[in-house]
């Protein structure tokens, strides 16, 4: 059976955030303009927060090697503080800017500050490392597209002979082919399997409809939040049904005030200080991951009995529509590309 799912001729372009530090106001400036430009990849790429962002550039000419291996980087504005990094625990593509401060360490990936190929060609290496990301995004927006058709069901999907996916919305789980690219959704065929057909296979990456829903809304130039999220009361329900290190400080800022107490977008907006773009697209990261509802008696601690329902009512009020209930991700964080994309030095013998 194929895919419910109207497949677009065209996937969305995909943002991804590159993060920087080390550089000063002005260099962050020029950088961020050259980032901006198009660089002949599929995705867009912007400046975002350093660590909110898919990838990271940092200052080669101010890091340090510590006695222990780790990286320190100074900072190079005054809104910034130095930082010591743990090369073993970095979880993103990595590239500094030349010279080096540092000469014999070698990263896996450098760029000239003075071109702006240089810049472009080391994006388009991230934009390969970063093609599980991307494939997540892209099956994550045709989740959202299925809708309540998914609802309850298990499919393969797959490319001509290729299993690319396999996602199970009866117990809210999922896997992915590692190896993926995006492209490959734009004439895959979703086969709906019997509910027993549910093993997910363990050479593909597991995770679950909610995560893959979440990077979509993460990384869309579109406004995902439904109309009522901006004019109703809002309640806080549960914990996001994504790993915690997911959510963003401005993420946290809004469960905390509404698990304190519910309110519209405009009281939420005041209470948190949070300009209305951010708001709303932490709101609708939110509401994928199950965490917020417009829905009283689905609040934390609500008393109140669930009204019956039409069976023409078709409306998704929140991801437990899709995502199998009460079924909750693992709470570890996830890597998106390979953690080991530098060279370490040797050591001198003592």
């Amino acid at each position: 059976m194929t895919t419910p799912v109207d497949i677009p001729k065209e996937l969305e372009r995909p943002i991804l955030y590159v993060g920087m530090t080390g550089f000063s106001p002005q260099q962050r400036a020029d950088l961020a303009a050259i980032v901006a430009r198009p660089n002949g990849g599929w995705p867009l790429w912007r400046v975002g927060p350093f660590w909110e962002a898919d990838a990271w550039w940092i200052n080669g000419s101010r890091i340090s090697l510590m006695p222990n291996g780790d990286l320190r980087v100074l900072a190079g504005q005054p809104t910034e503080q130095a930082l010591n990094l743990k090369l073993e625990e970095v979880n993103r593509p990595v590239a500094f800017s030349t010279p080096l401060a540092v000469p014999d360490f070698e990263p896996a990936c450098t760029f000239d500050l003075s071109s702006e190929s240089s810049m472009h060609k080391v994006l388009q290496r991230f934009d390969v490392w970063l093609q599980p990301l991307l494939f997540k995004s892209a099956l994550g927006a045709l989740i959202i597209e299925g809708g309540t058709a998914l609802r309850g069901c298990i499919y393969h999907v797959r490319h001509k002979a290729t299993l690319l996916a396999v996602l199970d919305f009866r117990h809210g789980k999922a896997a992915v082919l590692p190896t993926a690219l995006p492209g490959d959704l734009k004439h895959a065929e979703w086969d709906k399997r019997p509910s027993g057909a549910h093993d997910l296979p363990e050479s593909f990456s597991p995770c679950t409809p909610a995560q893959l829903v979440w990077t979509h809304a993460r990384h869309t130039g579109h406004d995902l939040l439904p109309a009522r999220y901006r004019t109703e009361v809002l309640y806080y329900r549960h914990a996001p049904r994504v790993p915690m290190g997911w959510l963003r400080d401005s993420m946290l800022r809004v469960l905390s005030a509404l698990a304190v107490e519910p309110g519209n977008f405009r009281a939420l907006r005041e209470r948190t200080g949070i300009a209305d773009g951010v708001l709303a697209s932490d709101l609708a990261c939110l509401y994928y991951a199950g965490a917020v509802t417009t829905t009283a008696f689905k609040a934390a601690g609500s008393t109140l009995i669930r009204p019956e329902r039409s069976s023409s009512h078709s409306r998704i009020e929140d991801l437990d529509s899709l995502d199998g209930g009460s079924t909750l991700p693992p709470m570890d964080a996830e890597q998106t590309a390979p953690a080991m994309l530098y060279q370490r030095p040797p050591r001198s013998a003592d």
